[in-house]
């Protein structure tokens, strides 16, 4: 009996799953992304220094006010760190502007770890690589367009 529970179970969750959920949904990690015509961000993410943990990608939309705010991100996912650069393909569900961060959760821990003065323990890098000192960047430095097809975006991670 504990193996049909456990099948119904298994079939109401693919079931659930499969429904989307809002417009997030619309936006997935796919190499194919990249040799469509839809919109999409080929990112490469360069400079990990170990290939030990993941790396954390964060899209966040046009909104200067949302970007680098906890629940304001429009997609994040991570993806093995197996060597200095990661390359993969984000599909979008349409052209706009866009801004993205990166870092290197070298300890699988799902979280960009930080001293106990604030300061990033782990590498981290933004779409456009903008110079910044001790301050945050700003979505105007990190802000780029997407057209229909694919956009490249590099990020270098820094340490």
């Amino acid at each position: 009996m504990a193996f049909g529970k456990a099948t119904l179970f298994g079939l109401v969750l693919a079931v659930l799953l499969s429904f989307p959920s809002g417009a997030r949904s619309e936006i997935t990690a796919s190499e194919a992304a990249c040799n469509g015509a839809s919109s999409a961000i080929d990112v490469r993410v360069h400079g990990l220094r170990s290939d030990r943990g993941y790396v954390m990608f964060v899209l966040y939309g046009d909104k200067p006010k949302d970007f680098l705010v906890k629940g304001k991100k429009i997609f994040k996912q991570r993806f093995a760190a197996n060597q200095e650069t990661v390359e993969f393909c984000v599909s979008l569900s349409k052209p706009g502007i866009y801004a993205a961060t990166a870092y290197h959760d070298e300890n699988g821990n799902g979280k960009f770890d930080k001293n106990r003065v604030g300061l990033p323990v782990e590498g981290f890098g933004v779409s456009n690589n903008p110079t910044t000192f001790l301050t945050p960047p700003s979505h105007d430095q990190a802000a780029f367009t997407v057209a229909h097809g694919p956009t490249r975006v590099d990020i270098e991670i820094k340490y």
